[in-house]
């Protein structure tokens, strides 16, 4: 891959190649409490196609890791029903994992068959791989939860590089120390 390049918003950072693309949509909301981000990979074949895409939302009381990761599978189980089974949602794989600032967190891989327009990157039934990593803030109450989608050639073609992108997300609260009014502050 190229070289990667830091994505900080909100105090949530990840950091990608710089080739990718951010997108935002506005239809969504986009808080430091709540809030999505995509960051895609669209050069290249549509089969070597990624999205990551970044959530992050304020909980409302404090929620384990483990707690949220079971609430997930249990939403897994009510879409695959609510379709009548056409579509296919499955959990294959979690795990434990520590990302580069020393966070625990959980990584998934996921996988699922869409026939609705949405995910369908070639105009039929596809199956997604997806790998989502996750941690709970503490400080900032938030859960973050990264999803980079692909195709499942592309997942095993580029599975080291996925990860290296994945175990890079964090939370950055920096404040700075004494603040002082700036001119341009106070005239509001």
């Amino acid at each position: 891959m190229t070289k990667k390049v830091p994505l900080n918003v909100y105090g949530i950072s990840v950091y990608h190649p710089d080739n990718w693309q951010i997108f935002i949509n506005p239809n969504n909301k986009f808080t430091f409490n709540e809030g999505l981000i995509k960051v895609d990979k669209v050069k290249g074949t549509k089969k070597a196609e990624a999205s990551l895409s970044i959530r992050w939302a304020k909980m409302l009381q404090d929620i384990t890791l483990d707690e949220y990761v079971e609430e997930l599978e249990k939403q897994f189980e009510r879409k695959q029903k609510r379709s009548r089974n056409k579509d296919q949602y499955r959990i294959n794989s979690k795990s434990k994992l520590t990302l580069i600032d020393g966070t625990d967190a959980y990584l998934l891989e996921n996988e699922f068959v869409a026939n609705h327009s949405i995910y369908r990157i070639l105009g039929k039934d596809e199956l997604i791989k997806v790998l989502q990593v996750m941690f709970y803030s503490p400080e900032s109450k938030r859960m973050v939860v990264a999803s980079l989608s692909t195709a499942s050639e592309s997942l095993e073609k580029y599975r080291a590089d996925f990860m290296d992108i994945l175990s890079t997300l964090h939370e950055d609260l920096q404040t700075t120390g004494h603040h002082q009014q700036t001119p341009l502050e106070s005239a509001y």
